[in-house]
């Protein structure tokens, strides 16, 4: 696959490159851009890139892959909505919604369970400061039909550019070593590699809340 673009947003260049079918070249795009911020710690825009991928993966019928990257995606998503709690209810409610719809499309049912119940104490907590107009509401599954519908069987071998390979286990190694500096920086316990499935702490978020 040819090199795409010099422009400064890669984000913005898949979006153009999604819209007008070049699924392949977007999904590419999406999670380079993701796995550089990653990176750089900025995690809210890496979970939006693997997201996107996510969608163009699925789309290209690579539903393995789409829902490991969903699965990420919703684990970012919930880091975020972890550490931004104690300044934005807000923001921390936003990312518990898009963590729940990630997992729901990486069929992960029990830490999308877990989510839910994260995303109704909080929200149940922070009532008074949202305001009655807002509607904090989860997806359910007839919502995200149309998704759930494209994530069929398993990959076939040898139907993806090499170069969409490459980025996708590149994104996968960026994961972990972020992973890696977060456990290091609250003095956790080591991080597991490769395939394991993250698992939300759902008690710990809620213990936050007081």
């Amino acid at each position: 696959m040819e090199r795409l673009t010099d422009d400064a947003n890669p984000w913005l260049t898949a979006v153009r490159m999604e819209e007008q079918g070049e699924l392949s070249k977007a999904a590419l795009l999406y999670l380079e851009d993701a796995t550089r911020c990653l990176d750089q710690g900025t995690v809210p825009r890496a979970a939006l890139g693997a997201t996107c991928a996510a969608d163009c993966f699925a789309k290209l019928g690579l539903g393995m892959k789409a829902r490991r990257i969903y699965h990420v995606a919703g684990m970012l998503y919930w880091d975020n909505a972890d550490a931004i709690m104690g300044a934005s209810v807000r923001e921390s409610l936003w990312s518990l919604q898009e963590a729940y719809e990630c997992l729901l499309l990486a069929g992960e049912e029990e830490n999308a369970k877990r989510v839910h119940l994260l995303f109704t104490s909080l929200a149940r907590r922070a009532n008074p400061f949202i305001g009655v107009r807002d509607a904090f509401r989860l997806p359910t599954k007839d919502d995200l039909a149309a998704e759930l519908s494209e994530l069929g069987g398993a990959d076939e071998a040898g139907d993806e550019p090499a170069e969409l390979v490459k980025a996708f286990n590149a994104f996968l190694k960026a994961r972990e070593s972020q992973r890696e500096r977060d456990a290091a920086a609250r003095g956790a316990a080591p991080v597991l590699h490769g395939e394991e499935i993250e698992t939300i702490d759902a008690q710990g978020f809620v213990g936050q809340l007081g």
